[in-house]
């Protein structure tokens, strides 16, 4: 473990099991997708019905934040499960972490931490908010940090540079996705979509929000479930 990792969780480790309020709070902000994925997706509805001089423009920064969680997750996934592993702060016996009351397990002792799906993720929404509106922008990051990145590593789910090379990860796909050509007509066809069939949008912008407020959880299990179908027939 290198230097900046160590002191940052050493520090916050040191007020673990000082207040069983403060942690139980810890714990309640990990687990609880309405402050997690929940508050950002408000924000990008708010985006999308706020009045604007150029609604239009708005509303593509929103569909460029949105293809961009998807392909933030898969990309966060892949590289948890092909780069080295890395053993959670929390499960680590040589860090001799104190874990904090409230704490669980969370069956993911056997995922690698680095790099933070939850910070490539929510840093891609994060960045295409700020695309939109830099204010929005910069106060859905500060929430995503204290609210959503805070709890992980002082329950030690993840080492800082988890954190930060998720969140770097999350800036770079979104920045790319708004850059790239090859993403325009996608977002014009949706933008369409949305004015001449609104009924079918807004119920599909609606699931596509609750999974990504939920890190697609249902999604995972679902493939998992059929993953282990294919498995058994095979």
């Amino acid at each position: 473990m290198n230097v900046f990792d160590e002191s940052i969780l050493h520090f916050l480790n040191s007020f673990a099991h000082k207040s069983i309020h403060f942690d139980s709070w810890m714990n309640f902000l990990l687990s609880d997708y309405f402050f997690k994925g929940g508050i950002v997706m408000a924000v990008c509805w708010f985006l999308w019905f706020h009045k604007s001089a150029e609604p239009d423009k708005d509303r593509k920064g929103i569909l460029v934040a949105i293809i961009s969680s998807f392909i933030a997750i898969v990309v966060g996934r892949g590289l948890a499960l092909t780069l080295p592993f890395r053993l959670r702060p929390a499960y680590n016996p040589d860090i001799f972490f104190l874990r904090p009351y409230k704490f669980n397990d969370h069956f993911i002792d056997d995922w690698s931490s680095f790099p933070s799906d939850h910070a490539v993720l929510f840093f891609s929404l994060a960045t295409g908010i700020f695309l939109v509106s830099k204010k929005a922008g910069v106060l859905t990051a500060l929430y995503i940090f204290f609210i959503i990145f805070f709890p992980r590593v002082y329950f030690g789910l993840h080492y800082p540079t988890d954190i930060l090379a998720g969140a770097a990860i999350g800036i770079l796909i979104t920045y790319a996705v708004s850059r790239i050509r090859i993403f325009s007509p996608l977002v014009r066809k949706l933008l369409e979509f949305s004015s001449t069939q609104p009924g079918y949008f807004y119920a599909i912008f609606f699931l596509v929000s609750f999974e990504i407020s939920t890190l697609f959880e249902e999604v995972r299990d679902i493939g998992s479930y059929l993953f282990d179908l294919l498995r058994q027939a095979i």
